[in-house]
């Protein structure tokens, strides 16, 4: 049976999504659970592999389960064993065809910010807390150079390969955009075909450094042009960040 689970965790419990020698991941962690319940070894596959500290609301895991195997019974065994810090909100057989990963169109990742002179000590583990004032149409305006088909190297951690071939670092950006939350909150929401790692994290880095001042709205056109990653601002912290949804 293809088995496929709705995921959420709260990402400083885990070192990442992707299993990583030595530490806990939410992989090799879901990979245990469902192996007990089932009582055989199982390899799963997830839609995004988000980074250490990094949350999900929607995370899409897919893996073969036994024919027989009871997906409520697998549900509260998984929540159980989770205790709190990683959800299964769903369970749906699948057809045998899917995959979390590849049957995936687009992914979209969700940034919280607290812009308040005091931080609120009860979102401090879910957002990221920016003290001086923050110009929110300033940072809207700079989202739109980042919409379409770019070269994102200036925003991404480029990754190492062993036979020295590059990586392409073009990606589709479906949209891009700022909102207000409830009181203080600014929220930043991203859906892309895919994402490189870290490129959500340095993109609203480089956004608040636009809302501060310290970059114009323009700016983002030649960051996007040069694509050197010096030219970017900083990488924000990974706890405010969200795999909020993906979509089929």
């Amino acid at each position: 049976m293809k088995v496929r689970l709705l995921v959420a965790y709260d990402g400083s419990c885990f070192s990442g999504f992707a299993r990583n020698q030595d530490v806990v991941t939410v992989a090799e962690t879901l990979e245990e659970y469902i192996g007990a319940i089932c009582r055989t070894p199982v390899t799963i596959t997830g839609a995004g592999r988000t980074d250490k500290g990094v949350h999900a609301y929607g995370q899409v895991v897919s893996f073969d389960g036994p024919d027989d195997l009871d997906l409520g019974r697998l549900q509260r065994s998984l929540n159980s064993r989770g205790a709190g810090r990683l959800v299964v909100r769903e369970v749906n057989e699948a057809d045998s065809s899917f995959d979390a990963r590849f049957s995936a169109i687009w992914r979209r990742y969700r940034y919280t910010i607290i812009n308040s002179a005091v931080p609120d000590v009860t979102n401090r583990h879910t957002s990221w807390h920016v003290h001086e004032p923050l110009s929110l149409e300033a940072m809207e305006q700079a989202c739109a150079p980042l919409i379409g088909l770019h070269d994102f190297a200036c925003f991404c951690r480029r990754p190492k390969r062993d036979d020295g071939i590059e990586v392409s670092l073009v990606r589709s950006v479906l949209s891009a955009g700022w909102k207000r939350g409830d009181g203080d909150e600014l929220i930043f929401e991203i859906t892309a075909s895919a994402f490189c790692q870290q490129m959500v994290r340095s993109i609203v880095g480089t956004l608040v450094d636009v809302g501060r001042g310290h970059l114009t709205a323009a700016s983002m056109v030649e960051i996007l042009r040069h694509g050197d990653r010096r030219r970017a601002g900083q990488l924000a912290p990974p706890w405010g960040l969200s795999l909020h949804e993906v979509g089929y």
